[in-house]
């Protein structure tokens, strides 16, 4: 008689996986629900003051939220000396991150027509064994579900792996503001970002940590869901996070479309069997700033947002170049 068969390692990663996977697809349909009431509301945000196009509507004024807040226990965990997670801690993020990616695998292949391009080089950067610099992608936020079903191109292998997956930054006002979604979420690998506070927060500072780790972190540089024709003014925080890493970052812009949400008048669903596109761009050179920046050349302003616009403008490219069928494969 085996009375605690269910408690088998297989067993315990599929049940985990299945419980984020139910968790993640509760979370995402409840907060697009409230979104209804404010299209303006987005699902990440890096801090700083603006720059790039004109803002397409007026800017969204979130809810003040306080650092402390966050449950003790999480909040030092994005606080200096940063300490290493522990190995429960480790393989229960595995269990979320691999359950939520597999679930948006799932989604996006089974439930969607997706296609990539060019996705080879990042997964080699992504899968390089002591990497020298930190890896940085950026996109446009199309809606709530881009991060982490996003994620459902990557390998499963990728997908429950806490070394290899992206840290991404997210608004605090919306995934720490509970005891579960704090926990949910930093075991996502999630960044508490407090829209509004600058540059100069927390959630910057761990960036840059994780960068002078030689990790992966995503950025929503529009801070917000834009379902327009052009991509919104994006945020200096990617500016701050490249010029403190001790080593400048790999800088890959991500271009996706067709996970939009379609809002009924009664609820939120997406749009099934939709044409889905995601484009992998090349590395975004910004060393020429940086020396500029560190020979005196630019002022530390200055230097942010060139490297702002630099980003901006490649990322415009890549979805002019999609749009115009000017992909190379």
């Amino acid at each position: 008689m085996r009375p605690l068969f269910f408690l088998r390692p297989g067993r315990l990663v599929k049940l985990g996986s299945v419980t984020a996977s139910a968790s993640v697809a509760y979370y995402v349909l409840k907060k697009h629900a409230e979104d209804t009431k404010n299209p303006a509301v987005g699902g990440g945000s890096d801090g700083g003051t603006t720059t790039g196009a004109a803002a397409l509507t007026a800017d969204y004024i979130p809810p003040p939220f306080y650092w402390e807040t966050i449950p003790g226990f999480i909040k030092k965990k994005f606080e200096p000396p940063y300490p290493a997670n522990s190995s429960a801690w480790n393989f229960m993020s595995s269990l979320v991150m691999g359950g939520v990616g597999s679930f948006g695998k799932f989604f996006i292949y089974c439930l969607n027509d997706t296609h990539t391009h060019n996705m080879q080089p990042t997964l080699d950067i992504i899968d390089q064994e002591n990497r020298a610099r930190g890896l940085i992608t950026v996109s446009n936020h199309a809606s709530v579900w881009d991060d982490p079903f996003l994620w459902g191109v990557l390998p499963t292998k990728t997908l429950f792996s806490v070394d290899k997956m992206r840290w991404v930054l997210g608004a605090a006002d919306i995934c720490y503001t509970s005891l579960f979604k704090s926990l949910f979420f930093s075991l996502g690998q999630g960044i508490p970002t407090i829209r509004g506070a600058g540059v100069y927060q927390p959630a910057i500072d761990f960036a840059i940590h994780k960068m002078d780790q030689h990790q992966w972190i995503h950025i929503f540089p529009e801070a917000r869901v834009n379902q327009g024709d052009d991509l919104i003014r994006f945020k200096w925080g990617i500016g701050r996070i490249v010029m403190e890493a001790k080593e400048c970052p790999i800088i890959i812009p991500v271009w996706h479309k067709g996970m939009e949400i379609v809002r009924p008048l009664k609820g939120p669903f997406v749009q099934l069997f939709n044409p889905i596109t995601v484009v992998f761009g090349e590395p975004i050179d910004v060393q020429d700033v940086l020396n500029e920046w560190q020979q005196g050349k630019l002022s530390e302003e200055e230097a942010r947002i060139r490297i702002t616009s630099i980003v901006y403008e490649a990322l415009k490219k890549l979805k002019e170049d999609a749009e115009n069928n000017r992909l190379k494969n």
